[in-house]
């Protein structure tokens, strides 16, 4: 049986001997080490060599995503499970684009982080489930950005397509983006000519169905 080698890196100690506890209870796992802050995690993580690393995210001074990315930089290729004690967007995606294997809740269950650190081991991506939807929202908002910009039409025309598809006038739509009758229904027309379609409704039907609105 191999042997998952694990650092433990946060700066609460309760928590790092909690989690050497847990995880030595298990064969085929082995703490090799603990570090409290980023800078002795990179020491550390360069000298040890582990196989995985849990990476608290709110450490001091460089915070865990700044030091994932830094051990990407320096070439230490050991895996990384991010852990934080609460759902923060910006750290989550930060984590992922650093290139983290894992990002879990610390309230997750003693068996999912051990069965966690068994699969991202063998090379696999994982997230606490209440953490799916946030991943899931920002890639629908990036394939939709994706969409919007292959479409030949501006962020302007988009707006213009949302208000007509709520079903609102002409007028309505110069009150609400300050420009004339005149000046909406020209720039509908140019929005209709781009899609090539023959109607306002199409070409909400054309965006709907696309994905830009």
């Amino acid at each position: 049986m191999s042997v998952i080698r694990v650092l433990i890196v946060d700066d609460h100690s309760i928590l790092r001997r909690g989690l050497r506890s847990l995880l030595s209870s298990h064969l085929d796992i082995e703490v090799v080490g603990e570090a409290e802050n980023g800078a002795i995690a990179l020491q550390t993580a360069a000298t040890l060599d582990p196989d995985i690393i849990l990476l608290d995210v709110n450490l001091p001074g460089p915070d865990g995503v700044e030091i994932a990315s830094h051990l990407r930089r320096l070439g230490v290729k050991a895996k990384i499970i991010m852990l934080t004690a609460f759902d923060n967007d910006e750290y989550l995606l930060g984590a992922l684009r650093a290139g983290a294997y894992a990002y879990l809740l610390k309230n997750t269950s003693d068996e999912t982080m051990v069965e966690t650190i068994r699969e991202v081991h063998q090379g696999k991506h994982l997230l606490s489930p209440p953490l799916m939807d946030t991943v899931l929202q920002q890639f629908e908002t990036m394939a939709k950005s994706q969409a919007r910009l292959q479409s030949g039409l501006s962020e302007k025309d988009f707006d213009m397509l949302e208000l007509v598809a709520e079903g609102a006038t002409n007028k309505e739509i110069g009150e609400r983006m300050y420009w004339s009758e005149r000046t909406v229904k020209r720039k509908l027309e140019e929005i209709m000519e781009v899609l090539g379609t023959k109607s306002r409704t199409e070409a909400v039907a054309q965006a709907l169905k696309s994905g830009w609105i």
